[in-house]
């Protein structure tokens, strides 16, 4: 049996890319995939049980081949994996609204974060039967229930959080005789970098754009904002969190968030995104340009490393993606620092309440167990290609395109960037979110996608950055309360 696993999880590791492919072809030219309503594959035999199992869209046929495996150990249960995406989550959840309920569900598509006002929603993990809660390398159990001061945790994640780093085409990249490996070390390396890559773009027939960037209401709320700021040394993830926590102002003339709205102006300005940026589709124009060959670079997490090999996309089958962490230092700042959004600790996968009372609930906890024992952590972790804060029993190689090409080198002195170093604490977002107001905008406005009017009007000259910081400071004082507070909770320390 011990044989049979690790044969398999050999597998999983060289297959895993090109099946999450075959789910993510009809995304990534732009025509999003149906709505999944979670349908039944098979006529199940008397005596099975199936389980309907939520997975990320780009993974899907990824983490069937993961859950193949559990159900190979389990006979009897069946498990039906299925997905649905930005497009389709109305629909998915107006099925929930009618009385359907999975047996595991996955927040990303739902744009769901567990706070006062919801936590109900989900079952709370701390009364499950479960038996990995050490396995995590920080205190997994308590995060979420010390910073809300609320029974739980209500949703796990296993990995490193997100990260945005550079990503390119290297063949278009030689050919526009550039070399950001060898030449971008600070940040004007990477103006300058930008301003020949762009000019050499508009010059050459075939390419449309250098950097095709687009538009995206979380990536402009959520990561962009924490992570584009750190090339400065007065921006640190302190002093945006400062910001959240009511110590410091939003507008305030040396407001951190000033370089994230100065940058991209002047990337407008100067050429080199799209000067309609804020009303371009993220995969049916960035990221299909790139995967097309189209556009050379991208500022993006994880995803089109893999889409563009399952795609099929001759540069990257050929090995020719190529990367750089995001934030080199500016004047001032000494390390080259490069922002990962913290462990999810409010979202992520979850059990949905009332899934205790089925009948099946013995075989649904049995499931999550497995889910993330050691055996099935290293699988997902290479269908995503993400690190895992957790204990293995062995040691793994982790094959992740951004991992292999960018993140494993961060901090190595013996690699192409050795003055760099991984910034992942808690964000402000984190920090702040017990004391959001129910139904309230945010900081960002992002959930409704209010931050792509500011961002249309400041391309548009009709408003400037300071109107820009004007609003995150009204935004911030209408949506939360409670703050500043002296006894705010310590939550455990982010492995670095």
């Amino acid at each position: 049996m011990e044989n049979k696993n690790l044969s398999r999880r050999d597998f999983l590791r060289i297959s895993a890319m090109t099946a999450a492919g075959l789910a993510v072809a009809p995304y990534v030219m732009g025509s999003p995939a149906p709505a999944q309503a979670a349908p039944a594959k098979f006529a199940p035999k008397a005596e099975e049980v199936v389980l309907d199992v939520m997975s990320l869209a780009e993974y899907e046929k990824a983490y069937q081949e993961v859950w193949s495996v559990f159900e190979e150990e389990n006979p009897g249960i069946k498990v039906n994996v299925f997905s649905i995406n930005e497009d389709t989550a109305a629909a998915y959840e107006a099925k929930v609204a009618g009385g359907y309920l999975a047996a595991i569900e996955l927040t990303q598509e739902m744009q769901i974060f567990f706070k006062k006002d919801n936590y109900l929603m989900a079952v709370d993990l701390s009364t499950v039967d479960f038996q990995w809660w050490d396995r995590w390398t920080y205190d997994v159990k308590n995060a979420w229930p010390k910073l809300f001061g609320l029974p739980g945790p209500r949703s796990l994640d296993v990995f490193q959080g997100y990260v945005i780093t550079w990503q390119y085409n290297a063949e278009l990249m030689e050919k526009a005789g550039l070399d950001p490996h060898r030449d971008v070390k600070t940040w004007a390396d990477l103006e300058k970098w930008l301003d020949e890559g762009t000019a050499w773009a508009k010059a050459t027939e075939g390419v449309e754009w250098f950097w095709n960037q687009s538009w995206h209401n979380w990536v402009f709320g959520i990561p962009y904002p924490d992570h584009m700021t750190l090339a400065y040394k007065d921006a640190t993830r302190q002093d945006l969190a400062d910001c959240w926590l009511g110590k410091r102002k939003f507008n305030d003339p040396d407001s951190p968030y000033r370089y994230f709205f100065e940058f991209w102006l002047k990337a407008k300005d100067k050429g080199w995104i799209p000067d309609n940026m804020p009303s371009r589709l993220w995969e049916g124009d960035m990221e299909a340009s790139y995967i097309a060959g189209k556009s050379v670079m991208m500022l993006h997490g994880p995803w089109v490393w893999d889409k563009a090999m399952a795609a099929g996309s001759p540069f990257a089958t050929a090995g020719h993606q190529e990367g750089l962490p995001a934030t080199p230092p500016a004047d001032g700042q000494e390390v080259w620092l490069q922002a990962a959004l913290p462990p999810n600790i409010d979202n992520q996968w979850f059990m949905r309440e009332g899934v205790q009372k089925l009948p099946i609930w013995p075989q649904i906890v049995q499931a999550w167990n497995w889910f993330w024992s050691p055996e099935a952590v290293p699988m997902k972790a290479q269908v995503e290609g993400r690190v895992p804060l957790y204990k293995l029993d062995e040691p793994f190689e982790l094959k992740g395109w951004q991992y292999v090409k960018v993140l494993k080198w961060i901090g190595d002195k013996e690699g192409p960037w050795p003055n760099t170093k991984f910034e992942q604490g808690w964000t402000g977002v984190v920090l702040s979110s017990p004391y959001r107001k129910k139904g309230s905008k945010g900081v960002f406005d992002w959930e409704s996608n209010g931050n792509n009017i500011y961002f249309t009007d400041l391309f548009a000259g009709k408003i400037t950055v300071q109107d820009c910081l004007d609003i995150l400071q009204k935004n911030w004082e209408e949506s939360f309360e409670g703050l500043p507070d002296p006894n705010l909770p310590t939550l455990p320390e982010v492995p670095g």
